[in-house]
């Protein structure tokens, strides 16, 4: 189980950068899906696994090369493909960028550079997949938030509501408050319906945050909510009062 995670599937022969590899992305958040030694390895892996994501090494055990790999992945899927590789050569580049990758990264990988271009990549790819308009990315899980000239991951399940406010909209987490380019009917539509529900005109809340209802407002953490009246008796019976 993955638990919401972004899944990784990886092509690398060199055990020790695997290894590295492997463990640099599981502290960060992510889900290995497995590492492989050759492309006809991750071709068999993509037969029984549905990655978010693949990492390639150019250099490959087996008869195939990472470029040839993923010319094959690209015709057949839309999977995104991140190199990561040490191979800089013109030529070499040449080749990878006509199976138009999602990424290009030199070894030795810094951390947080790998990890932001594995954000870039996904965002990128929710985007050309004609999912999200640019500022915003929402998964089953979680969503990517545009702050400055950089993506953050803001989870479902830590997001409490969203407060309309002319015409954008604000997310409030437990830390953070962040501006979204959206109007309120818009993420209403796009947020999972077990988790969030519109409680009036202005207001989305998550309803695993409601601490308490009382009269006509609903108490999330020191946040007092109204209760719009032709919201309230699907609230009503969304929470299973007994």
């Amino acid at each position: 189980m993955s638990d919401g995670k972004t899944k990784v599937l990886v092509a690398e022969d060199d055990f020790v950068v695997a290894k590295n590899l492997s463990i640099t992305l599981e502290e960060r958040g992510y889900h290995i899906l497995g590492i492989n030694e050759s492309g006809e390895e991750l071709l068999q892996s993509l037969s029984q696994n549905q990655p978010d994501i693949i990492i390639m090494d150019i250099n490959l055990a087996g008869l195939m090369d990472g470029v040839e790999v993923t010319a094959l992945i690209k015709n057949k899927t839309n999977i995104p493909v991140l190199y990561l590789t040490s191979d800089r050569d013109q030529t070499t580049l040449e080749r990878a960028k006509l199976t138009n990758p999602d990424g290009y990264l030199i070894k030795p990988f810094d951390a947080d550079e790998l990890v932001s271009a594995i954000e870039i990549a996904l965002h990128r790819h929710h985007l050309s997949s004609g999912n999200q308009k640019e500022g915003t990315v929402v998964s089953d899980s979680h969503l990517f938030v545009k702050v400055r000239n950089r993506l953050e991951k803001v989870m479902f399940e830590d997001v409490r509501y969203l407060e309309a406010n002319d015409i954008y909209s604000i997310l409030v987490t437990h830390q953070n408050n962040f501006i979204l380019s959206y109007s309120l009917k818009t993420l209403e539509e796009k947020l999972p319906s077990r988790q969030f529900m519109r409680v009036h005109r202005s207001y989305i809340v998550n309803v695993e945050h409601i601490n308490a209802i009382e009269d006509n407002y609903i108490l999330i953490s020191d946040k007092n909510i109204p209760i719009g009246k032709t919201y309230r008796e699907d609230l009503m019976r969304r929470l299973s009062i007994i």
